[in-house]
Parts: C-alpha cells; structure tokens; sequence
C-alpha cells in the first residue's frame, strides 16, 4: 500500500512538472489587424492608390446627384405652370436621369468594394507571409489575430507592421 502511495505520489508530481515544462515551452503572440490597416505602410499606400483612383468617379456623382436635384427643383417650381404633356415630358426626363444615375452609383459602389476587397486579400497575404516568418524564426507555438484581452508583452503588431515596410 505504501509503495502504491510512493508510486501515485511520484506520477502526480512527475505530471506537475512535465505541465510546467511543457507550459515554459509553449510561446505565443498577438497581432491587431486594425493596426495593421491603420497603420502599415502598405496599407496606406493602398487607401491613397484607392482614393486617387475612386474620388474622380465619386466627384463626378455628385456633381450629377447635384444636376439631379436641381432638376427636381426646377420641376416643383414649375409644376403649376407646366401643362400635363410638359409635366410627363419633365417626369420621364428626370425618371430616366435618376434610373441611369443610380446604375452608375451602383457599379462605382461595386467597383470600389472590389478594389477594397483585393486591396485587403493583398495586405493579408502580405501579413500573413511576416507573420508565418516571424513565427517560424522566433519558435512561435501560436499567433492569435483576435481576443478579448492580451497582455502587452505578447502584442507583435509593431515588429509586423516594421517588417511590412
């Protein structure tokens, strides 16, 4: 019987160990994706390549949304001059001027989420290969990308952002 107690006393102790072994082993990281989007160099250069890019097309929008409107307006302020031939004529002007603008505005949006989606994939490729990288060099067991909470010490995101350059 007292040999049964040594054997389980020395296996308990023998597991506490070998959790804390295995616990100093295990390394892990963090890294914000936000921060990355805010504040990587390719990141930045990709939100200015799709401003420059997208601002013309959105100018251009609203200078024809502002067209629209006035139209609208010039109608109501005539309407009680207009004849009913006229007020079909302005109203089928002004419907198909709507109808076309907001098929414009519709592929601007779909073109715009396109290149900010592909602008996305891109940086995350990008990050991800650093972060694999850093990973792999520095004997990381894990890299997390989200979590409710995570101790300083364990934030990567500046030497990913650094590495991004």
């Amino acid at each position: 019987m007292k040999k049964m107690t040594i054997l389980w006393a020395t296996f308990a102790t023998s597991m506490l160990m070998t959790g804390t072994v295995m616990a100093q082993q295990f390394k892990m990281g963090y890294v914000s994706l936000d921060r990355l989007m805010a504040e990587s160099a390719p990141a930045k250069t990709a939100r200015s390549t799709l401003d420059s890019q997208f601002k013309p097309r959105e100018a251009s929008l609203d200078t024809k949304a502002a067209a629209i409107r006035s139209k609208q307006q010039a109608y109501e302020k005539d309407f009680p001059k207009l004849t009913d031939a006229q007020r079909a004529e302005r109203e089928k002007d002004l419907g198909q001027s709507m109808d076309a603008f907001e098929a414009e505005r519709a592929k601007f949006e779909e073109d715009l989420s396109v290149a900010q989606n592909k602008m996305l994939q891109d940086l995350l490729n990008k990050a991800n290969a650093v972060i694999k990288s850093l990973a792999e060099k520095e004997g990381y067991d894990l890299i997390v990308q989200d979590a409710v909470y995570i101790k300083p010490e364990y934030d990567l995101t500046r030497r990913v952002i650094e590495q991004l350059r």
